[in-house]
C-alpha cells in the first residue's frame, strides 16, 4: 500500500471513530430523546434565560466555574428542544474535553462538515434547515471565535450555544470576531433560595414569590419610597413564608459550609461532600485557572488561592503575598486575575462618590462559593460554624455573593462585577455597597442574633457622607424584624431569599 493510500486509510479510521464518539454523545438521533441519567427535573431560574433566548441569532455562552451546572442545562435545552418539535438529528452536542474530539479550530469545522453529511445528509454551509451547534468546555479550543462568525456572517441558520468554565479563553478571540454577536450568562452555584426549593419543592413558589416581591420593593425604596416601602415589603414576605420559615431557617448553616454545587447539594454526608468540593478545586484551578494563560507555575497559583481562601473575605495585600509566595506583585495580580477568569475569586473595590475614583490597589478578595471558601482554607469537616468569627466571615461570604446576584437581577446595565466595600479610616467600615438609581445602599453583615442600631457605626458614617435612601443591616436574629430610621435590619435567611 503506497504512502497516500496509507493517509487516506487512516483518515477514514479517524473520520469513523470521530462518528462513533459523536453517536454516543447524540443518543437523541437514535431514541429521539436526551437520556434520562444526563437530565435534572430542578430546573434553574437561570435555565429560562437561556431558553427565552433561543430564537436569537447570537451566539449563547453560558459561562461559569466547573460543576455549576452548565452541561446540566445544556441537555436540558436540547430536551426541551425535541419536545417543542426540532427534529433531534438537527441538535449536535460536542464535549470538547472528550478524548478523540481534539480541541482546535480546524478539527471543530471538520467535524461540523462530517457532522452535516454523514447524519443529515447535506452541507454544513447549505443548510436546509437551523442547525443547533451545543459546545460544552469550548474554551478549550482556540479561536472557536472564527468558525462561528463564518456562519453568523453569512447569515446560515445555525445557533451556537457554548459553555465554557474560563471567561478569558471564551472571550479571548471575540474582541473582534463576535463582538454584538454574542450573548452570555454567567451561572453561579445554586442560590440559597434555589438551594431551599431544591430541598424544600413544596415551598418553591412560595419563595419565589416573597424573593420578587422584596426585591421590587427594594427597587421602589431606592427609587425614592425610603426605607418604610422596602421595610413594609419585608414584613410582607415573612407573613407569606410563615409555614417555610422553620424549614428554611434550618437549611442555612448546612448551605453555609457547603455551599451552592449542585452535586454537592445532593448529597448528604460530609466527608464526600468535602472530597467532592477539593476535587471541584483541583480541577477549576489546575485545569481551568492553570490554563488560562500566563500560569507558570501551577502550584504556586493554587498555593495562592488557598491563601487568599483561608483570608476570605479580607484586604488584600499584595507584598505580604508576593513574599509568602515567593513571586513578584505583578505576577501576583497575573494569577489573581487568571483565578477571577475562573469563576473562583472575585475582588471588590472601595465605594466613594466618584465612579472614576474607585479603583484603588486595595482590592478585597472573596470566594465566589462559600463551599469552595470552606473546604480550601481547611474547614470542610469541621463545625467552624459554631466559631462566631468564622462563622461571620462565612456569612460575609454568602451574603457578599448573593449581593451582586441581586445588584445584577435590579440594575444589570450599571452593576459592578462585585459590590463594593467602604470604610472612613477610623474604624467605621460598611461590608457591601450597591448602587441604585444612582444613589448608593449600604449593606452591613453582622451576623448576631441581636443588633442594635448602636452596633452598626459604618451604617451611621456612611448614611451621614453619602446620603443613601436606606440601609440593610443583615443579623442572624431569627426573631425580630425591626426599623429604626432609614435602616431596616432583617434575618440572613430573609435577605438571601431576596437575593
Amino acid at each position: 500500500m503506497g504512502a497516500n493510500a496509507r493517509e487516506l486509510d487512516d483518515s477514514m479510521g479517524e473520520n469513523e471513530a470521530i462518528l462513533q464518539r459523536m453517536n454516543r454523545l447524540n443518543r437523541w438521533w437514535e431514541t429521539g430523546a436526551v437520556p434520562p441519567a444526563q437530565l435534572k427535573e430542578f430546573k434553574r431560574r437561570d435555565y429560562q434565560v437561556l431558553a427565552g433566548r433561543l430564537d436569537e441569532p447570537h451566539v449563547q455562552a453560558i459561562l461559569g466555574a466547573r460543576r455549576v451546572g452548565k452541561t446540566t442545562m445544556l441537555y436540558q435545552m436540547i430536551a426541551d428542544l425535541i419536545a417543542g418539535g426540532t427534529d433531534p438529528r438537527r441538535i449536535l452536542l460536542l464535549s470538547l474535553d472528550v478524548e478523540g474530539l481534539e480541541p482546535s479550530t480546524k478539527n471543530l469545522l471538520h467535524v461540523l462538515e462530517m457532522y452535516a453529511s454523514s447524519v443529515l445528509g447535506e452541507s454544513i454551509h447549505q443548510p436546509t434547515e437551523r442547525i443547533y451547534v451545543v459546545l460544552d468546555e469550548v474554551h478549550l479550543v482556540k479561536n472557536w471565535q472564527r468558525v462561528a462568525k463564518n456562519f453568523f456572517d453569512l447569515a446560515l441558520p445555525v445557533k451556537f450555544v457554548v459553555s465554557g468554565s474560563s471567561s478569558a479563553d471564551i472571550f479571548a478571540g471575540s474582541s473582534e470576531s463576535l463582538v454584538g454577536r454574542i450573548w452570555h450568562q454567567t451561572l453561579a452555584s445554586l442560590s440559597f433560595a434555589e438551594y431551599a426549593s431544591f430541598k424544600n419543592p413544596e415551598h418553591a413558589d412560595a419563595l419565589s414569590a416573597a424573593g420578587s416581591d422584596m426585591r421590587a420593593c427594594l427597587d421602589e425604596a431606592a427609587k425614592g419610597g425610603g426605607a418604610e416601602r422596602f421595610y413594609d415589603g419585608v414584613r410582607r414576605a415573612l407573613r407569606s413564608l410563615a409555614a417555610a420559615r422553620d424549614a428554611i431557617e434550618a437549611r442555612l448553616s448546612d448551605y453555609m459550609l457547603y455551599g451552592g454545587y449542585p452535586e454537592i447539594v445532593a448529597q448528604d454526608e460530609r466527608r464526600g461532600r468535602a472530597e467532592a468540593i477539593r476535587t471541584c478545586i483541583d480541577l477549576s484551578v489546575y485545569k481551568d485557572a492553570a490554563g488560562s494563560g500566563g500560569v507558570r507555575n501551577p502550584a504556586v497559583l493554587a498555593r495562592l488561592f488557598h491563601m487568599l481562601a483561608w483570608r476570605s473575605p479580607r484586604m488584600i495585600n499584595r507584598t505580604k503575598l508576593s513574599r509568602n509566595l515567593g513571586i513578584g506583585k505583578s505576577t501576583v495580580d497575573d494569577y489573581c486575575e487568571a483565578l477571577r477568569w475562573s469563576f473562583l475569586v472575585s475582588y471588590a473595590e472601595f465605594y466613594t462618590a466618584s465612579p472614576a475614583a474607585r479603583y484603588r490597589k486595595d482590592r478585597k478578595a472573596y470566594i465566589n462559593d462559600v463551599g469552595i471558601r470552606n473546604v480550601a482554607a481547611g474547614l470542610g469537616e469541621t463545625d467552624a460554624i459554631a466559631d462566631p468569627a468564622e462563622a461571620g466571615m462565612m456569612a460575609e461570604t454568602v451574603a457578599a455573593d448573593h449581593t451582586r446576584r441581586l445588584w445584577h437581577a435590579l440594575a444589570p446595565a450599571s452593576a459592578s462585577p462585585m459590590p463594593h466595600f467602604w470604610h472612613n479610616g477610623g474604624g467605621a467600615e460598611v461590608d457591601l455597597v450597591i448602587q441604585l438609581h444612582r444613589r448608593p445602599i449600604p449593606i452591613e453583615i453582622k451576623y448576631r442574633r441581636h443588633v442594635e442600631m448602636s452596633h452598626l457605626k459604618g451604617l451611621s458614617r456612611f448614611s451621614a457622607k453619602f446620603d443613601p435612601p436606606l440601609a440593610i443591616a443583615v443579623s442572624r436574629d431569627d426573631l425580630r424584624l425591626a426599623m429604626d430610621g432609614a435602616a431596616v435590619v432583617l434575618p440572613m435567611w430573609l435577605y438571601l431569599l431576596m437575593c
